[in-house]
């Protein structure tokens, strides 16, 4: 049971350090975005509000953002 839970948790871990590898690899301002939501757990209004954007022009480049990651992840 122990080794079973210790496993899920390194898998898990592995995930993390790979989201975190592919968001690095990102441009800015898509790396900030993803990074501020994903990693700081933000907001998009408290990311547009510290990234001096608009509302809506966070949630069109948080969509481009993730279409990105995306296509990082694929090439991976």
């Amino acid at each position: 049971m122990f080794d079973e839970l210790m496993n899920i948790v390194i898998e898990e871990e592995k995930k993390q350090k790979k989201i975190v590898e592919t968001i690095n690899q990102m441009e800015f301002p898509y790396r900030n975005i993803l990074y501020k939501v994903y990693i700081q757990g933000k907001t998009l209004v408290r990311v547009a509000d510290e990234m001096g954007y608009s509302y809506v022009q966070i949630c069109r480049s948080h969509g481009t953002a993730l279409n990105k990651f995306d296509e990082i992840e694929d090439v991976i």
